[in-house]
């Protein structure tokens, strides 16, 4: 049986770190209420504007999905690795 190097267990524990945690955080900020809004010039003062289409993303939810992003990045960059490391052993 081959073990593992130390440093891509660490890699793998990070990597699964990031995308746990990263997954968590946007999953918890998308739930918050989100507020924005505009001011301006209304030609017809009786008619009422509703913006439709499209999700606003607070600065925690962007963050947590860049983690997550990067933590499967990490992992397919040590799995891919771990397989080349396996390929070449056996020769």
């Amino acid at each position: 049986m081959q073990r593992i190097h130390p440093a891509l267990l660490v890699a793998l524990i990070l990597s699964g770190v990031l995308i746990a945690g990263g997954t968590v955080l946007f999953a918890v900020s998308s739930q918050m209420p989100v507020s924005f809004g505009w001011a301006a010039y209304a030609p017809l003062s009786d008619s009422l504007f509703v913006p439709g289409g499209f999700v606003v993303l607070t600065q925690p939810a962007i963050v947590g999905a860049v983690a997550a992003v990067a933590g499967l990045i990490s992992l397919g960059a040590a799995a891919g690795f771990a397989f080349g490391r396996r390929g070449r052993a056996g020769e």
